[in-house]
């Protein structure tokens, strides 16, 4: 999103580039106004974006992926690793529920989702919930291993 601000008259800030991805909205305002809307907010933000495997890759649709499957905790945690000539990406997601067969259809789901979301493959560990770490304020969610 770039924003240019024309009401500004000491200092003009002729263009401003937040680096933040979003998605305009088609439909009109309800209230009226005829300026453009957000859809949805912040879809994410191009700093996060990295090559993974010649893939462009956001870490935010992981998050999607994972907070829309039932069954799997909020919290996750994705490394990219570089394993001699070849990059790995592991996801560790927290599981709510204890049965086995339960998470085999939970771990198919999830890796069919970020397949088609990502285009790429995840090596995929379950974790009882409450064991991967919680962040008190930004979640770093996304570790880059490979430098």
């Amino acid at each position: 999103m770039i924003i240019t601000a024309f009401d500004r008259h000491a200092q003009p800030c002729i263009r401003f580039d937040s680096k933040d991805i979003i998605e305009w909205d088609a439909e009109p305002c309800l209230c009226g106004r005829t300026s453009r809307l957000i859809k949805g907010g912040v879809v994410g933000r191009t700093d996060d974006i990295t090559k993974v495997k010649g893939v462009l890759f956001a870490p935010s649709s992981v998050e999607d992926v994972v907070r829309g499957i039932e069954g799997l905790g909020n919290d996750y945690e994705l490394k990219v690793e570089k394993i001699n000539d070849r990059e790995k990406i592991t996801l560790q997601v927290e599981y709510l529920h204890n049965s086995s067969e339960e998470i085999d259809k939970i771990k198919s789901k999830l890796s069919d989702q970020l397949r088609l979301k990502t285009n790429l493959n995840y090596e995929i560990e379950f974790c009882r919930y409450g064991e991967l770490p919680r962040y008190p304020v930004k979640a770093k969610r996304f570790k880059d291993l490979r430098k």
